[in-house]
């Protein structure tokens, strides 16, 4: 029997609705967003609807990939906040063993995307209509999810955040105030019953009922009267850009990424044309010199991105880089030592679909740790990016109005000389750039199927320390010996977790043939629909 799409994803309703949406006739368009719309229960502390996101769009019969940005904009225009309600709270990531300090409050929203942005993208390149797309993840809101260890994971990792609004002490805690574990149900009728009442709507009457339903409640929440910075302005200012992506060479592939203003694509093309520089292709998967050529390059972008903040808008960019590569690979030691790396595992979800004839979508959604507070009756929490050191290199605080706010997100599509097509994307904050390139290597240098190259032990070098998962690379730390190098220190990983992100690949052969690779980092799940 031939296979007509395959669905890689985090959640099994993320999955199982994609794989629902196909069945019902939908395109990888149709598919990508039901499962993004379901991340809503399938990872609920992970993003929301209230956050930003990214797609990138393979269309096999054109012959063209496009990039549909709906990351959220810096708010402010044309009205100044009084007094902001942003207030630092401190978590503890036990991968890392450290605490890293987030800006929640009214005053650390950004305009939201995701909503808007996934109705506008799918009246604009879907098939089926929006109460179809919606159908999936109204049935698992309502009905309730079983809690699995993945989702428990995740809510412990923000339950000092989620403890914090209503919505968050209803849906993510059980009658006693305590976490919900695996075994017990998730729901939240209340989202379905907002996104029910959006999939009666068709044409401009969604656009009606986005300005009656979302924004007016966001304004009222999260306006400056209220403590926050999001203005009416910034509400009608805010659309979708659709983008032609950043395309470029990595060994014989062709890549399309994400582009600016967006740093995650920007800091994956650079890596990978650093690497090629190094003559990588001549190295073996998971060899010393594979991670050594890995570390001087990791190294490198890391080096010159937190030196100047604004290097991949300069004409000069990638002379800038190579001149660093060449002279990180002349000299040992790593450097001078930087500010400290942010060490959250990334509150990140990310989706890949593609069918047998080649047409792909990946998209990558946050809303960054989330705000502790949510957009009154309408069963969503609110994002909290101005409050993520991560999304400003030069300092909280340090945006302009009205400009779209950058990102490390970054879905790409791999072109393969052979015919085959890849669509990947990843979640893990700052490591989403290393993480996609190592898997690019994998799957363009090595010929690597889905699940080898996801599998394959990664590192990371950032700020002098080189991290390593030691449970998947054989010999180590003896195999990191010319890696180190390029760091102080190494630190290890001696079991999976979030921290280095979690790549999920859908990949068409190119004999039409498809394969998916879920990462396991982050409870990858592949579905393939026949």
């Amino acid at each position: 029997m031939s296979q007509a799409a395959l669905i890689v994803a985090s959640s099994e309703q993320s999955v199982n609705a994609g794989a629902e949406i196909i069945r019902a006739g939908g395109n990888v368009i149709d598919a990508a967003i039901a499962a993004a719309f379901a991340t809503s229960a399938g990872e609920p502390s992970i993003t929301s609807l209230a956050g930003g996101g990214v797609m990138i769009h393979r269309d096999a019969e054109r012959g063209s990939v496009e990039v549909y940005d709906l990351f959220s904009n810096a708010p402010g225009l044309g009205e100044t906040p009084g007094v902001v309600d942003f207030t630092g709270i401190d978590i503890y990531f036990p991968e890392g063993d450290a605490t890293q300090t987030f800006h929640i409050g009214r005053g650390a929203a950004a305009v939201p995307g995701t909503l808007g942005g996934l109705c506008s993208v799918l009246r604009a390149r879907g098939r089926l209509e929006l109460g179809d797309v919606l159908a999936p993840a109204i049935r698992c809101l309502e009905e309730g999810i079983e809690v699995q260890d993945y989702q428990v994971v995740c809510f412990r990792y923000l339950e000092g955040i989620l403890r914090l609004s209503r919505l968050g002490r209803e849906k993510f805690f059980d009658e006693h105030g305590d976490l919900l574990k695996v075994g017990d149900t998730f729901s939240n009728p209340v989202l379905a019953e907002t996104l029910r009442s959006l999939g009666a709507r068709g044409g401009e009457e969604i656009d009606a009922w986005l300005a009656e339903k979302i924004d007016r409640p966001v304004l009222d929440e999260f306006g400056p009267a209220a403590g926050g910075r999001i203005t009416a302005h910034d509400i009608e200012s805010w659309k979708p850009e659709f983008r032609a992506p950043l395309e470029f060479g990595f060994s014989q592939a062709k890549l399309f990424t994400n582009p600016a203003p967006s740093f995650g694509g920007p800091s994956i093309r650079h890596t990978l044309d650093l690497l090629d520089e190094t003559g990588v292709a001549e190295t073996s998967a998971s060899s010393p010199a594979r991670y050594e050529k890995l570390a001087a390059v990791f190294r490198s972008v890391s080096e010159l991105r937190a030196e100047d903040p604004g290097i991949f808008d300069r004409s000069d960019a990638c002379e800038l880089f190579s001149a660093r590569l060449r002279r990180n690979l002349d000299s040992a030691g790593a450097g001078e030592e930087g500010p400290p790396e942010p060490r959250t595992p990334g509150s990140t979800a990310h989706i890949s679909v593609i069918d047998a004839a080649g047409n792909a979508a990946g998209i990558t959604l946050s809303h960054g740790e989330g705000n502790g507070r949510e957009v009154p009756g309408t069963g969503i929490l609110m994002n909290n990016f101005l409050g993520e050191e991560d999304l400003f290199p030069a300092g909280l605080g340090n945006f302009v109005p009205g400009e779209r706010l950058s990102t490390m997100m970054a879905p790409t599509i791999i072109e393969h000389p052979c015919g085959a097509v890849s669509v990947l994307g990843s979640g893990g904050a700052n490591r989403i750039r290393t993480a996609i390139s190592q898997v690019a290597c994998a799957l363009v240098l090595d010929g690597l199927q889905p699940p080898e190259a996801v599998a394959q032990g990664r590192i990371h070098v950032e700020n002098g320390v080189l991290s390593s998962e030691s449970f998947a690379i054989d010999d180590c730390p003896a195999k990191l010996s010319g890696a180190l190098r390029h760091a102080r220190e190494l630190e290890e990983f001696n079991e999976p977790g979030l921290f280095f992100g979690g790549v999920h690949v859908a990949h068409r052969k190119a004999d039409g043939t498809l394969a998916g690779g879920g990462d396991f980092r982050r409870n990858g799940i592949v579905a393939v629909v026949d």
